[in-house]
């Protein structure tokens, strides 16, 4: 776990797109290893944050960064579906989580999902999911660190 005087959480706006959007690319780039459909379209930027624009608009999305030594060094974001029609109504999703190299393997990822999973539980959420590339065995291995377990499994066929 990093040094609480070292690492602290905050909640990016609108006014970050420029560092969010620097964030995601890396993230993104680094995807594409595990994921030959990530390509950047030209004016990616552009309709990326039309996307964020949106969504954070939203008081049940999330894009949560965290700091070290006062240097942003990753993003996780996370939210919730009001599912009305299922018994557990309220079902929680962690859809990016990044840190920059530098501060991988000293806990950063771990303290910002638990920061995650902490708001949620806060906003009476039921369950959390996440996808994870199949390919991606330290990605599996640090979810499933985390309490997160296979249920199920997303197909894909290429159509071109």
């Amino acid at each position: 776990m990093p040094d609480k005087s070292n690492a602290e959480a905050f909640d990016f706006r609108k006014r970050d797109f420029a560092e969010l959007a620097a964030l995601t690319h890396a993230y993104f780039t680094e995807l594409m290893r595990f994921d030959d459909s990530i390509a950047f379209a030209e004016g990616w930027e552009a309709h990326y944050r039309q996307i964020m624009d949106g969504a954070m608009a939203s008081p049940h999305f999330f894009v949560r960064g965290a700091r070290v030594k006062g240097q942003t060094a990753g993003f996780i974001m996370f939210g919730y579906r009001e599912e009305l029609m299922w018994r557990k109504k309220r079902r929680g999703y962690l859809s990016n989580i990044y840190v920059i190299p530098s501060e991988r393997r000293k806990g950063l990822g771990r303290f910002m999902v638990e920061g995650a999973l902490q708001t949620l539980r806060q906003l009476d959420v039921d369950v959390a999911e996440l996808d994870v590339y199949n390919n991606n065995d330290a990605g599996g291995l640090f979810w499933k660190s985390l309490g997160f377990e296979p249920f199920k499994e997303r197909l894909r066929i290429d159509l071109k």
